[in-house]
């Protein structure tokens, strides 16, 4: 008897079309021998599973669809919301008390990932380099003299909460960064702003197949522009991926090494994928971010990792949804 999958897709970050897109690829390509695939739109309040244009809302009170004259109960969740509020803990909080399995990593873990002032100052108790910042808050009293002696231009200024590029900007001259700051005010009550680290791009994703810790090949990322922001991450033009990146040996394996200790150190699930850069001068590699939920669209790097170990996006799709299932049991 197939298992009924819901696959949530959507949210309510500037990644909702990409989110979308994740959504349609997982729906198009979990086994059909399987599973019976439920794509659930979720936008704000409005939560509905859509067909010949026909709209069926979702039972908030245990996530159950009426739909042809049936109760469908969901054995499983497969989450494909980049941002809010599927990367940051609340979907994971709701699908854990109502103890439905989930493919992606639980409320605390997606929490603190998501949150990238809290996510450094954690991932650097376990002897990770991340880069100098400083946090601020709307309605923090700031100055940008006060900033600068704090840190040394250039510096990025993004949103402190957001699981895209949205509102991030590099800043090289002091009287630029007033308008950065606003611009990531746009998009999160929080900001961060980190010295830039010049250097080499790579990421690195790990997934957890039941009892099996498995690290995908490392993939350089070369960006046509001035650095890594929503565009080059969607618009193949505007950026190089090389896969599996061109490092020696000894640098692949302390990513790979960092990546695995990140994930159980943290507790992720499911895929996540871990970005860093690496400046060669000083042989520093210095973390990023992770990323609970990547993107998982054609266009996005972690298919193209699976693909480059010879797993085929249902291979890896129907690995989450196993790993989800055998977690919950």
């Amino acid at each position: 008897m197939k298992q009924n999958i819901a696959i949530i897709a959507g949210g309510d970050s500037g990644e909702y079309n990409i989110s979308i897109k994740s959504g349609i690829i997982a729906a198009e390509m979990l086994d059909k021998q399987k599973y019976e695939t439920y794509l659930i739109q979720i936008k704000g309040n409005d939560w509905f599973f859509e067909i010949q244009g026909k709209k069926h809302q979702i039972n908030k009170n245990d996530f159950s669809l009426d739909f042809n004259g049936k109760k469908i109960l969901f054995q499983c969740v497969f989450c494909a919301i980049h941002g809010t509020p599927g990367e940051n803990g609340k979907m994971p909080a709701y699908f854990e008390m109502l103890n439905i399995p989930f493919t992606s990593s639980g409320t605390l873990a997606s929490a603190i990932t998501f949150n990238k002032n809290y996510c450094n100052r954690v991932v650097s108790t376990y002897g990770v380099d991340v880069s100098k910042s400083t946090h601020l808050f709307r309605g923090q009293d700031y100055s940008k003299d006060q900033i600068l002696e704090q840190l040394t231009l250039p510096v990025f200024v993004k949103p402190n909460a957001g699981g895209s590029s949205v509102g991030m900007s590099k800043v090289n001259e002091p009287g630029k960064l007033i308008n950065a700051i606003e611009l990531a005010f746009k998009e999160d009550n929080e900001i961060l702003i980190e010295e830039f680290i010049k250097g080499r791009e790579f990421t690195c994703a790990v997934i957890q197949s039941k009892d099996e810790l498995i690290v995908f090949p490392i993939c350089e990322v070369i960006s046509k522009k001035e650095f890594f922001d929503f565009e080059s991450k969607y618009l193949p033009d505007l950026a190089e991926e090389i896969l599996p990146a061109n490092i020696p040996e000894e640098l692949e394996i302390n990513i790979k090494q960092q990546s695995a200790m990140l994930y159980k150190g943290l507790n992720c699930k499911g895929v996540v994928r871990a970005d860093y850069i690496y400046n060669q001068d000083d042989d520093r590699l210095v973390f990023l971010e992770i990323n609970t939920v990547p993107g998982l669209s054609k266009e996005s790097i972690v298919p193209k990792m699976a693909m480059e170990m010879g797993l085929s996006l249902t291979d890896l799709f129907t690995m989450m949804v196993e790993d989800a299932i055998w977690r919950n049991a």
